[in-house]
């Protein structure tokens, strides 16, 4: 249990690579594919809320990128008002934006 503790501590702290092409994406993209690939990853679920400031927190963004992002996931049916509806990222977007 400790040490399961320990991994998700360092993992916070670590520098995740979401993408091999985060960097170069719009902010609003960027929030898209980290909820992308925490769904990717289990780490959201069917249910899961997602908050502003978690988000920000993670990865620095603003209100409005963060507003752009959901209706990016609402259009691409991953999340309908902050709440995850989909159980796993559709292949064409795992490929489109390489989610590691």
């Amino acid at each position: 249990m400790e040490n399961e503790t320990q991994h998700q501590e360092q993992r916070s702290t670590e520098k995740v690579a979401y993408s091999s092409s985060f960097q170069q994406q719009k902010p609003a993209i960027q929030v898209a594919i980290f909820v992308m690939w925490k769904i990717h990853h289990k780490e959201y679920q069917v249910g899961s809320r997602l908050f502003f400031e978690q988000v920000e927190s993670q990865i620095k963004v603003s209100k409005s990128n963060y507003k752009e992002a959901l209706a990016f996931l609402e259009g691409a049916s991953i999340a309908v008002n902050e709440v995850i509806i989909a159980d796993k990222v559709p292949p064409t977007l795992i490929e489109r934006y390489d989610i590691n």
